[in-house]
């Protein structure tokens, strides 16, 4: 499921068959990233989708205490970041830096996901 959710071409139409076979949604990979943290983090935004309707954590945590928005966020992944906070994502979560997913989309020179975020109510 991991291998598909971070795949190039994005293959939800894989994720939702896995899913439906049972594949484990949660299931955790290198740097304890989720099929949702590597769906985020590779700008698959129908992934992400496919993954929320099947209830993933959507505040999981990896290894580094970052959550899926933070990923997408520091990646610049506009479209997912908008998914996610759609899905209830939080804004100011932090991460083991103290970086909220805000400070990792401005240190990145994102500004079309710093703008998403902070009309989402992300802390200035």
């Amino acid at each position: 499921l991991a291998a598909a959710a971070a795949d190039k071409e994005g293959h939800e139409a894989v994720v939702q068959v896995l899913l439906a076979a049972g594949a484990n949604k949660e299931a955790r990979a290198n740097k304890q990233f989720t099929p949702l943290h590597l769906a985020a983090a590779e700008g698959r935004a129908a992934v992400v989708q496919v993954l929320l309707a099947a209830v993933a954590d959507i505040e999981v945590r990896d290894h580094q205490q970052s959550t899926p928005l933070h990923l997408a966020a520091y990646q610049g992944h506009e479209a997912v970041v908008q998914v996610l906070l759609a899905a209830g994502a939080d804004t100011e979560v932090r991460n083991v830096h103290q970086r909220t997913p805000l400070h990792l989309a401005a240190y990145e020179g994102h500004a079309a996901v710093v703008q998403v975020l902070l009309a989402a109510g992300a802390d200035k």
